[in-house]
């Protein structure tokens, strides 16, 4: 595992661990009674509610081996969920901008419909926008709008041609081998409108260029500074922001292109104002995004390589591997959902190590309070957003009662079976991950999460 990059200078490291560790959250922590004002780096004062931890060793086994898991997780790509593009030979930019695109239209809706079908006309869209620089960009998005349903009515989609046969596709009752592809998301009229506003900053600010974009985002940040990272990953989550959500709220379908024309208004006088995020911990998709564009193997390496083609001096500062990179990844913020605010989950490793139960339980602003909390000395080998990996353990762990045979309850003694050569039945059973076996190097032998869930059936 690898210490988390603090998120000040060396030279100050000092006096800031004599207050306590800590980074610039500046929104309010409001689950909890005490409030502590710091002062913070970066300007201004820190406010924040502090969570008291009452049983320090437990609660930084169950983190860990959160960590753990994570990390097998992003081991390989088989872990997780791959686009679906239109076709080969995309460019590494193409596929970030269609990464992120995909993470707007993510909303109540099967995930893998969105990566096979969503993913597939959004390519397609993004090519498009990328690649017919003479067209406006009002004309490029509606080619791709088909507003009307199979009985006339105002029902809006996005479309793409088809390519031939695809297999992730045909299983979609809107996949149409002879002609075209089509995928309408659950808030599709607001969706529409989000995709036009990034679209039109990006024509603006970076050429349509979304790499570039992001390095507009960290200019002026030293790339030889110990903070360079952390303060990057949090420029990058408020250029994200500012691209896209600002404009976000619903919208009827019939007011769609009457709200375009809003957009395009407020698009012209855009002015380029980054700053390190604060308190962004309700854009669950922007955080994932962000996190698999710095973690997965697969998007880390188009972001290296977009980087790399935009001509950024410090791309290789940008890999997966770069130690750097790995010290400064608790900048990012847990992606909120409906698992790790599970009840039972919460009930069970979270609420007997914590001082008061918090009024209303919001997971990321929790784990984030935890963190500070625990990790004052740089010790703790976890960073909130490693949590995630709930949206894999809970499900198939704590809805189902698997407490027999789960790592926290227990724990794994009928399940490990220690044979080098086969894939880990631990990780697979918990989460679904694919791990090759070592018993010799394995985090979890030793069982020491075993009865720490208070949950047990």
């Amino acid at each position: 595992m690898i210490k988390r990059q603090a998120s000040h200078s060396s030279q100050s490291k000092g006096w800031m661990q004599s207050l306590g560790s800590f980074g610039p959250e500046t929104s309010g922590f409001d689950v909890y009674d005490s409030v502590t004002s710091k002062v913070n780096l970066f300007g201004g004062k820190v406010t924040m509610r502090q969570v008291k931890i009452k049983d320090t060793q437990a609660l930084q086994i169950i983190l860990e081996h959160f960590s753990h898991l994570d990390d097998i997780r992003w081991s390989q790509s088989g872990n997780y969920n791959l686009i679906n593009y239109y076709k080969r030979g995309l460019t590494a930019d193409e596929k970030l901008l269609t990464h992120w695109l995909c993470y707007i239209v993510d909303r109540q809706m099967p995930f893998m419909r969105i990566w096979d079908l969503g993913g597939y006309v959004l390519s397609s869209l993004v090519h498009d926008f990328q690649t017919k620089r003479a067209k406006d960009v009002r004309s490029i998005l509606e080619e791709h709008i088909n507003d009307r349903d199979k009985e006339g009515k105002l029902r809006f989609s996005l479309i793409a041609p088809s390519k031939g046969k695809n297999k992730r596709l045909q299983k979609y009752e809107s996949y149409n081998q002879d002609g075209v592809v089509s995928f309408a998301s659950r808030y599709i009229p607001e969706d529409l409108l989000l995709i036009y506003r990034t679209f039109l900053l990006l024509d603006k600010i970076s050429k349509r260029s979304f790499i570039g974009y992001f390095i507009k985002a960290i200019e002026g940040i030293d790339p030889k500074a110990d903070d360079y990272h952390y303060k990057s990953i949090l420029r990058m989550a408020d250029s994200l922001d500012k691209l896209t959500y600002v404009s976000g709220g619903a919208i009827r379908a019939q007011n769609l292109r009457r709200k375009m024309k809003k957009i395009e208004s407020e698009a012209a006088t855009f002015t380029v104002d980054f700053k390190e995020a604060q308190g962004l911990y309700t854009r669950k998709r922007l955080w994932c995004s962000l996190r698999d564009f710095l973690k997965s193997p697969e998007f880390n390496r188009e972001f290296v390589k977009a980087l790399r083609e935009e001509a950024y001096p410090h791309s290789r500062l940008w890999n997966r591997s770069n130690q750097h990179l790995k010290r400064s990844l608790h900048a990012l913020e847990l992606p909120g959902d409906v698992w790790n605010n599970s009840e039972v989950f919460r009930k069970g490793l979270f609420d007997p190590y914590i001082e008061g139960v918090p009024r209303t339980w919001d997971m990321p602003k929790t784990v984030r309070g935890i963190f500070h909390s625990l990790d004052r000395e740089d010790k703790l080998d976890f960073h909130p957003e490693q949590l995630d990996v709930t949206f894999d353990f809970v499900p198939r762990m704590c809805e189902r009662n698997m407490c027999d045979v789960c790592l926290f309850g227990k724990g794994i003694l009928l399940t490990c079976h220690k044979k080098k050569g086969t894939l880990c039945s631990v990780t697979l059973l918990a989460c679904g991950y694919k791990h090759p076996c070592l018993p010799s190097e394995c985090y979890f032998k030793d069982d020491k999460g075993k009865e720490l869930c208070k949950s047990m059936g």
